[in-house]
């Protein structure tokens, strides 16, 4: 076995790859029709939302940080384009609304970044309080109500597939949303590879001391990381009121344990630094799948919680564990 085939198996993607295709096995043959065309298209679907906000949650980790806000961020966005585009323009084109969201988020987004890159306070601590202010906001001048009457072009996206495939119980289809997922991974991964951004983004997480030596614009590179996760959030955000097919100001809160918990699991380490875009979509992909099967077993929902807290903490455990070995090798 040469150093670059050694090097992919000690990997942290084909260690979850290795765990992913174990558990794949273990619930097709306990329910065969976890293999059907209609349960795995429906679990691509699933990862969709999940996906998208996992990219921003990554970027923010790799740099170092954390960020609480970015579901807050997404029902603002939500409930404020479903809202006044219902209202004023309903016809409006789904990019627009999508173009829209993104903007509210980012400048949401900026607003964290403020505190966190300017001022140097705790994002935890920063992300939990503009988390509290985002919701206040959002409720109190955006309105608490229900809103049914979205924009048009919002019902008509919930509605375009990819494919269609006929199945036993009628057709299964493949919603484009999952090529949105597939074209932001791609975009994510090549900027945080393949452009100096990226590079810079690694380094401050390494140790932003050190990136403030090498002449690196740590404010500006924060900042970005924050309006990243801003704008997809509030992308998310549109996409949801899309699926849903109307806008509900307390959806979508309390999700950000999932989102956080799949991209733990999927390589980046907490004190940031390090992480890979095809590692958070395989924990997306590994925390998708288990709540799919569990409710295909008809294992009660609320389980869905203790998995997922579980799996944080053994993401965690893992990524220390891995942290600490590497050191030891070096």
């Amino acid at each position: 076995m040469n150093s670059t085939m050694k090097k992919i198996v000690k990997s942290n993607e084909f260690f979850m790859f290795a765990i992913i295709l174990v558990m794949f096995c273990i619930f097709g043959i306990i329910n065969p029709a976890f293999f059907s065309v209609a349960n795995l298209f429906d679990l691509s679907r699933s990862m969709v939302e999940t996906g998208i906000l996992a990219l921003g949650v990554q970027v923010v980790m790799i740099s170092g940080g954390i960020d609480l806000s970015f579901m807050a961020i997404a029902v603002f966005a939500m409930h404020t384009v479903s809202k006044y585009m219902g209202m004023y323009w309903n016809d409006a084109p789904f990019i627009l609304l999508v173009l829209m969201g993104a903007v509210i988020g980012l400048v949401l987004g900026l607003f964290n970044s403020l505190f966190i890159a300017k001022f140097k306070l705790p994002p935890f601590i920063v992300t939990l309080g503009t988390t509290n202010i985002f919701k206040g906001l959002c409720l109190v001048f955006i309105g608490s109500r229900q809103i049914n009457n979205i924009p048009a072009s919002m019902i008509d996206f919930s509605k375009t597939n990819l494919i269609s495939v006929q199945a036993e119980q009628g057709m299964a289809n493949l919603h484009i949303g999952v090529l949105i997922l597939v074209v932001l991974a791609l975009l994510t991964s090549y900027m945080l590879n393949k452009t100096r951004l990226g590079r810079s983004i690694y380094c401050v997480g390494g140790s932003e001391a050190s990136a403030q030596r090498v002449g690196l614009n740590t404010v500006a590179i924060l900042a970005f990381c924050y309006a990243f996760l801003g704008a997809i959030a509030g992308m998310t955000g549109v996409m949801h009121a899309s699926f849903q097919r109307m806008s509900n100001p307390f959806d979508m809160i309390g999700g950000e344990l999932t989102v956080i918990a799949a991209v733990t699991i999927g390589g980046p380490r907490v004190g940031g630094g390090y992480g890979s875009t095809a590692g958070t979509m395989l924990g997306v992909l590994l925390l998708t799948m288990i709540n799919n099967s569990l409710v295909m077993l008809k294992i009660p929902t609320f389980w869905q919680l203790a998995v997922t807290g579980m799996i944080i903490i053994l993401g965690t455990i893992m990524q220390i564990y891995r942290y600490k070995r590497s050191l030891k090798n070096a």
